[in-house]
């Protein structure tokens, strides 16, 4: 892997030709096959009315039919190795919207049959199961998108332009932070996996776990749905849930590479969960200049100190993201960047009535969001989506690095180009985690 393919891959500009076995043109329809449509996949699944949808998976029937109301002639299955082959002729792309666990061999499966793949963030589990959907993609020349919406934003080039030209004076460095884990879809922190509950009939606990290895027996309402992202064995915490959404708009306005350091505040180590209150500090070199900048996230309660700049304005409870400046502050509230402005006040308005402030340099804006966007790269009707792996390879890799700081408490060192982690043997051992029988990657040829 070199290096130009690591950080770059295939550009914003790049058009890609469609591979597809139906015929081409717009006035045609992907055929796509849809892995995990229950709750968030739900929501996904509704972006795919203008396409064909051909089958639909997931291991709960309750969610297989209020999916089949969108689409009731697409074919159902639980086991997404089951359906791929038995449709692998009849679709064109697969979207995949489940637990962090199954995003790997999902994706993984369907990259190897040579299928569009669209798939929820963060992008995998590991570093390993990252580099691997990178290099599967590329090497089969297929469209891919990573779910973290935002990157089609306006705000996220709005913010781009700002950096660039210089508004707030030279970026020295970055703050982020969210609430969770204390929000939708976790529960209080356990120290120990809870006892065993009876399985419900409707659901196969074990396809569920699909390749954990020494999985804990299921507990109702501990894991499955939607609570099981606090658990390191199937999420990736409130880093993993938000980080992918919040740090893609410094990572990408500010052009950097995966980070070479990361330093870890946690109030205790917890080996099984994600404790509250973690900060960890990312040390980025930006492509440009070559300068570090330091990237600081902050996960619930814990908050940053709120600058002078700000007046009497308040953070957003839920979370954001500060740009600092020399001059002044980038921020938008929330996870995604819908809604950015400049700091202090005085800057922001007359930035709104100086028209010579605007940015000369306009980055192209995305029409429809980016499922839209990944579906007409499909069609070859538009550029590589932003998002592609080559690019949310790299932003997941530099989230799972903070993951690996939190769940061992330690700092670590990183050098990307040999997928090393230095000064940390814990982590450096969860680099690549092993996968049980049936969804490693010989047995997902096809």
């Amino acid at each position: 892997m070199n290096r130009r393919w690591f950080v770059g891959g295939v550009g914003a500009g790049a058009v890609v030709l469609p591979r597809w076995a139906g015929a081409q043109g717009s006035e045609k329809k992907l055929r796509i096959a849809c892995i995990g449509v229950g709750n968030k996949g739900f929501g996904d699944i509704q972006g795919l009315k203008s396409e064909t949808v051909v089958a639909l998976c997931d291991v709960e029937p309750a969610a297989i039919a209020k999916a089949k109301t969108l689409y009731p002639d697409a074919k159902t299955y639980a086991d997404f190795r089951v359906m791929l082959r038995a449709v692998k002729d009849e679709i064109d792309a697969v979207t995949i919207s489940t637990p962090d666990h199954i995003h790997f061999p999902a994706a993984m499966m369907a990259l190897m049959m040579g299928k569009h793949v669209y798939v929820q963030k963060p992008l995998a589990h590991s570093i390993w199961e990252i580099r691997q959907l990178m290099a599967e993609a590329r090497k089969q020349g297929v469209v891919t998108q990573m779910g973290n919406q935002g990157h089609a934003f306006e705000g996220i080039r709005l913010i781009r332009e700002w950096a660039e030209a210089g508004l707030v004076g030279e970026i020295k460095e970055v703050i982020a932070w969210t609430n969770r884990p204390k929000a939708y879809g976790f529960i209080p922190e356990r120290t120990e996996y809870p006892p065993a509950t009876p399985v419900p009939e409707t659901l196969d606990w074990d396809l569920w776990c699909g390749p954990v290895v020494d999985a804990p027996p299921y507990a109702k309402g501990m894991y499955h749905p939607i609570r099981w992202r606090g658990w390191w064995t199937f999420g990736m915490g409130g880093l993993g849930d938000i980080g992918c959404h919040t740090l893609d708009t410094p990572f990408w306005a500010l052009d950097l590479e995966v980070a070479h350091k990361v330093d870890v505040v946690v109030d205790h180590v917890n080996g099984i969960f994600t404790p509250p209150g973690s900060v960890v500090t990312y040390r980025c070199k930006q492509r440009k200049t070559g300068k570090t900048i330091p990237l600081t996230w902050y996960e619930g309660p814990k908050v940053p100190p709120k600058p002078e700049l700000f007046g009497e304005q308040e953070f957003h409870k839920e979370g954001g993201l500060m740009l600092v400046g020399t001059k002044g502050i980038i921020y938008h509230p929330n996870m995604r960047p819908d809604s950015p402005r400049l700091f202090p006040e005085s800057l922001w308005q007359a930035f709104k009535t100086t028209p010579a402030m605007r940015p000369a340099k306009v980055y192209p804006r995305i029409k429809g969001g980016h499922i839209a966007e990944w579906l007409r790269a499909c069609k070859g009707e538009g550029p590589a989506p932003g998002s592609n792996f080559d690019y949310a390879g790299p932003l997941t890799e530099m989230i799972a690095l903070g993951t690996l700081a939190i769940r061992t408490g330690k700092a670590l060192e990183y050098d990307a180009e040999k997928m090393e982690i230095n000064g940390n043997p814990a982590a450096s051992e969860l680099v690549q985690v092993d996968a049980k029988q049936g969804f490693r990657v010989a047995d997902l040829r096809v």
